[in-house]
């Protein structure tokens, strides 16, 4: 058995083996019960026969043999049938008229040893023997040895092997079907039987998912005896990682504000100087991107990264765009809203609000009477676009508003505030933030973020 296979193929397999073999051994069982019941039924007709001539026998005093009477009834009166008998003494044989002009020889026959004599019987017990009789037919024997009026007689009575094999074959056959049907009917009952029980483990299954993709904080506790043990082994790991999340956010807040502060200060006084200290200002430039970059590749993966995230675009949207236009309310900005409600990111909430309120803050500022946005799914990935009606940026302004460290009202004149801040944040996430021309006018920003997962 491969270490791949399923718990329910090796359930179903190991009771499918068992069935098979335990309704085996039951017919092996049960065929050899009905060949000693059918075998039992003819030797208990055969012994009655040999009873009913030793019966009739007598001697006519010249050690000659005589019947007295017919024993030919039934079965033993059918010609060629294999119903049989045959009285030998001393001087003549009598036999069936069934036999004809044939004779039973029993010199060939392999007879067990005489079993011990019964209280209850005058003579020995009649024994059995199989071999070939008249016309090669298999006949089954029982034979008798008494003495009647002092003289030794052997009497034998036949039966056809088919009177035993018939019936048997009948029965097999029909115990055989009774015991397919049942072997079926277990195999799918341990099928339902798999599935019930497995059915725990699939639902636990879909629980880690939700957790993993940021639906649930816990795995539900309801679980039948046996699983629950995992599930609180499961929920207090959640829990450690919870805690040693926090602690990581904590320790690279911390970091940033230790690092940032002592490079702002040396960038003042560096800006405060001669010229001559240009080299020195653009190092620390230089050194104030790359602390701020890596700060946040090591927040991005303090929150396991975005696949447990998920943020729903609608509703942060729609907030969004609300509280901006309370801000702008005295422009009349007509803010248009087109997204799936279904639709989720794979992004922590409060960064997903830092690059959408950036990007529809900018919208709304230099917007001249609308904002549209649409966001549709495509390849894994939520593609946001925003499209307002302002004076947009030209084609040489677009790659310089992205460039790490620069700002906007620096570099662009008129044109918001931390879009390059947007931009890093959004490739942390494995995002792209691409800026162009909208259809209509003004600026188009298109904005691609992984999709959240959903759960089975």
């Amino acid at each position: 058995m491969r270490r791949d296979d399923s718990l329910g193929r090796r359930l179903l397999l190991a009771a499918s083996v068992f069935i098979a073999v335990a309704l085996v051994i039951a017919a092996v069982v049960i065929g050899f019960v009905l060949h000693r019941f059918v075998q039992g039924q003819i030797d208990q007709r055969l012994d009655t026969q040999i009873t009913f001539l030793a019966s009739m026998l007598h001697g006519n005093g010249a050690g000659e043999l005589l019947l007295g009477g017919s024993a030919d009834g039934p079965p033993f009166d059918r010609p060629a049938r294999g119903w049989y008998w045959q009285v030998s003494g001393p001087r003549n044989v009598l036999r069936s008229r069934t036999l004809g002009a044939g004779t039973l020889d029993l010199s060939t026959l392999s007879l067990p040893p005489p079993p011990p004599p019964s209280p209850d019987r005058a003579g020995p017990p009649p024994r059995p023997a199989d071999s070939p009789g008249p016309n090669d037919q298999a006949l089954h024997y029982r034979i008798q040895r008494l003495t009647i009026d002092g003289m030794p007689v052997e009497i034998v009575a036949t039966a056809p092997r088919a009177a035993v094999m018939g019936p048997l074959g009948e029965a097999m056959t029909t115990l055989g079907l009774s015991l397919l049907v049942l072997g079926v009917a277990l195999v799918l009952a341990i099928v339902l039987q798999v599935r019930l029980g497995l059915r725990p483990l699939d639902r636990l299954r879909c629980a880690v998912a939700d957790v993993r993709a940021g639906r649930q904080e816990r795995v539900p506790e309801d679980q039948p005896v046996e699983i629950r043990p995992l599930v609180s082994e499961l929920n207090a790991l959640l829990k450690q990682n919870a805690a040693n999340l926090e602690r990581a956010r904590a320790h690279v807040a911390n970091l940033a504000h230790g690092l940032k502060t002592p490079l702002a200060t040396l960038s003042v006084a560096l800006s405060a100087k001669s010229a001559g200290n240009r080299e020195l200002t653009d190092l620390v430039d230089v050194m104030e991107r790359r602390i701020r970059h890596h700060l946040g590749r090591a927040r991005a993966a303090a929150l396991s990264g975005p696949i447990r995230a998920r943020t729903p675009v609608a509703p942060a949207l729609a907030t969004l765009g609300a509280v901006l236009d309370k801000v702008y309310a005295e422009r009349e900005i007509v803010f248009a809203l087109d997204v799936p409600a279904d639709l989720a990111v794979a992004c922590e909430a409060q960064d997903f609000d830092e690059i959408a309120g950036n990007l529809l803050d900018n919208a709304f500022k230099w917007a001249r009477r609308s904002v549209e946005v649409r966001a549709l799914a495509e390849d894994r990935s939520v593609v946001l676009t925003i499209d307002d009606d302002g004076p947009g940026l030209s084609t040489g302004q677009i790659p310089q508003v992205l460039q790490p460290g620069q700002r906007l009202d620096e570099s662009a004149p008129g044109f918001g505030f931390g879009l390059s801040i947007t931009h890093e944040l959004v490739e942390l996430y494995g995002g792209t933030l691409v800026l162009d021309a909208a259809p209509q006018r003004g600026l188009r920003v298109t904005l691609r973020l992984p999709m959240a997962q959903h759960g089975n």
